[in-house]
């Protein structure tokens, strides 16, 4: 696969050069053709020729052609762009370049959200900035949420999954589909900044009455009947000076003054325009790839439950295509707007604005709430995909949920890691309480997280990275990344007890709760933040408590004296350690899961290697 979208990604951007090429082309002929219409068209009122003038209104005609022509090609070569772009993100996700992704969730996460925190879930090097191809704000809160695990599905775990494989098998799909959502966000963002700059002056006017102006722009959305009036007038108006001019009844500087009352009269009620056409800034930029996506959900037939569902409700809604493609349509006329010279001969002579205003509200009365289907529809397949993605790059297998209280993995490795390095273990958990010991850097730690973020990826319908993965299902908690809290005087030992009782709170309410499922617990380096002495006593009677119910609890310590712990009912804890080795003088780690507690320690040599001792 990677060799075919290399190859891909070449041709595409191939194309994109040439579009570039004829676009510069087609840049030069317009301005030409401008200048000449403009010049035929001052001679033909000075000369009261009427073929100037009518040769002139031609050129306008070709003008406006090629601006139309100039913004297709700027369409596809953002399509060749965006799509050699996504191709790209693919192959940076297999060679670990995709730490340096923009888009890594972080504003969804939280201090208070622990599990994401400790997991990598979401943030920086996370779970979601390795398989995120959300580009709409819609799509990318639903996967966050979906990651963070703010609600646990069980009961769709395999109607999901079978969404997520049959997405995960059409690559080809899931690029197009990328490509076109990724050029949404684009568009939004470069018309902010156009829109933005040419509107500076007007929000600098606005600030002078901020009160009357909001108001205006939230109360009027329909279309006044005295615009009517105006848009009408104003180009029957200029059609009547100029054919006044041309049969000698006026001076050609009568064609100026017509044009000036057309533009005051046209750009008067700017704040009403802006109101009403709200619909065409907030979503009609991206409007032809919305239609672009739907008609591609649209063209294709799906197996799974979710996709066929999906499917029927973009083409089964009353009108919701072609109610994308008319708003498309509209915003590529009012694209004109950001050429100041075009938009002021037009508003100035046809009354432009008043003509937009007139289409959006029309659009707006008829599918007000088309949109918010539409975005639905676009964020659900973006959720999808991303969890799709996964399985793309990566080996990886479908999750078996059991019944019985017990973690059984045959070579899971952590979708992280690099894949260069990354090894994998094993995981045979029944023992309610499980002890991992092991030198400084040995794995234990990232074992844990293998375990966690694979048990995740299981319950939301992902493809997990091992040979074989079966889980019950588990309500995880994690104590790992314990950090203090000054203002909030929360000491960092304090702000772990307050996490290991959370879990035992949880554990005791599932005794009298029949429908709670088992917690799983991950503690790591359990009460670092205290002295020795202080740490054993409390971990143990922790460790009791919390192994004495419904859960299964996996500890990683340095104190040996744990290992002989025993839960509530007498079970013996079961112990299994990482080790180092030396090569050559050098300290190494095989990073494999053995039997047994650990019965090495390297914290001597790390310092004699750091030149301590």
């Amino acid at each position: 696969m990677d060799e075919k979208i290399i190859e891909s990604r070449k041709a595409l951007e191939k194309r994109s050069k040439e579009l570039d090429k004829l676009s510069s082309k087609i840049a030069l002929a317009r301005l030409a053709v401008f200048l000449v219409a403009i010049i035929l068209f001052y001679l033909g009122f000075k000369g009261h020729s009427f073929v100037f003038v009518l040769v002139s209104i031609l050129l306008f005609i070709g003008f406006i052609l090629l601006v139309r022509y100039h913004g297709t090609l700027d369409e596809k070569a953002l399509d060749m762009k965006t799509k050699s772009g996504v191709i790209n993100r693919y192959l940076m996700r297999k060679s670990g370049e995709w730490k340096n992704f923009k888009d890594d969730g972080v504003e969804f996460l939280s201090s208070e959200d622990h599990l994401s925190l400790d997991l990598d879930l979401l943030g920086k090097g996370s779970l979601y900035q390795l398989i995120s191809i959300a580009h709409t704000f819609g799509g990318r809160k639903k996967l966050a949420e979906t990651l963070s695990l703010k609600k646990y599905r069980f009961d769709q775990i395999s109607f999901r999954y079978d969404a997520i494989k049959e997405l995960a098998d059409r690559a080809d799909f899931l690029i197009d589909f990328e490509a076109l959502s990724e050029r949404i966000l684009e568009k939004k963002e470069k018309d902010e900044k156009r829109v933005s700059l040419f509107e500076s002056e007007e929000e600098s006017n606005a600030q002078e009455d901020k009160s009357d102006g909001n108001e205006s722009k939230k109360n009027i959305k329909s279309f006044p009947a005295w615009m009517y009036v105006l848009m009408i007038f104003v180009p029957l108006f200029n059609i009547a000076t100029i054919l006044m001019v041309l049969f000698g009844g006026f001076s050609a500087g009568h064609i100026l003054i017509s044009y000036i009352v057309g533009l005051v009269l046209t750009w008067g009620p700017i704040a009403i325009h802006q109101s009403i056409t709200e619909p065409l800034r907030e979503y009609g930029s991206g409007a032809s790839d919305y239609y672009k996506i739907l008609s591609l959900v649209a063209d294709n037939t799906f197996e799974s439950e979710y996709l066929k569902s999906i499917h029927d409700k973009t083409v089964s809604k009353d009108g919701l295509l072609d109610a994308i493609k008319s708003l498309g349509t509209i915003n590529t006329c009012e694209n004109i707007a950001f050429n100041p010279l075009m938009h002021m001969v037009l508003s100035g002579f046809l009354g432009w604005d008043f003509y937009i205003s007139f289409a959006v509200s029309r659009w707006y009365k008829k599918n007000g709430e088309v949109f918010n289907e539409c975005i639905d529809i676009v964020s659900e397949i973006e959720e999808f995909g991303s969890l799709a993605v996964i399985t793309l790059v990566r080996d990886t297998v479908k999750p078996t949920i059991s019944k019985d209280i017990k973690i059984n993995i045959n070579e899971a490795f952590h979708p992280l890691l690099s894949l260069d390095t990354v090894v994998a273990n094993n995981a045979d958990i029944s023992d309610k309480l499980t002890i991992i010991t092991g030198s400084n850097m040995s794995g234990k730690t990232t074992y844990m997280r293998t375990i966690a973020i694979n048990m995740v990826l299981a319950y939301v319908g992902a493809g997990v990275c091992a040979k074989s993965f079966s889980v019950p299902k588990m309500k995880l908690f994690t104590s790992m990344r314990i950090r203090d809290d000054v203002s909030g005087g929360i000491s960092t030992f304090y702000a772990e007890i307050l996490r290991i009782k959370e879990m035992s709170e949880y554990i005791l309410s599932t005794k009298s709760d029949e429908e709670a499922v088992p917690a799983l617990c991950l503690i790591d380096e359990i009460f670092k933040g205290t002295n020795s002495a202080d740490r054993i006593v409390g971990a143990s009677e922790a460790l009791k408590k919390l192994s004495g119910g419904d859960s299964l609890v996996i500890v990683t310590t340095h104190d040996f004296e744990l290992c002989d712990l025993t839960t509530q009912d007498g079970t013996p804890a079961s112990n299994y350690h990482f080790e180092e080795y030396y090569q050559n003088g050098e300290l190494k780690f095989d990073y494999k899961l053995k039997n047994g507690k650990c019965t090495t320690r390297n914290a001597m040599a790390l310092l004699e290697m750091a030149g301590l001792v």
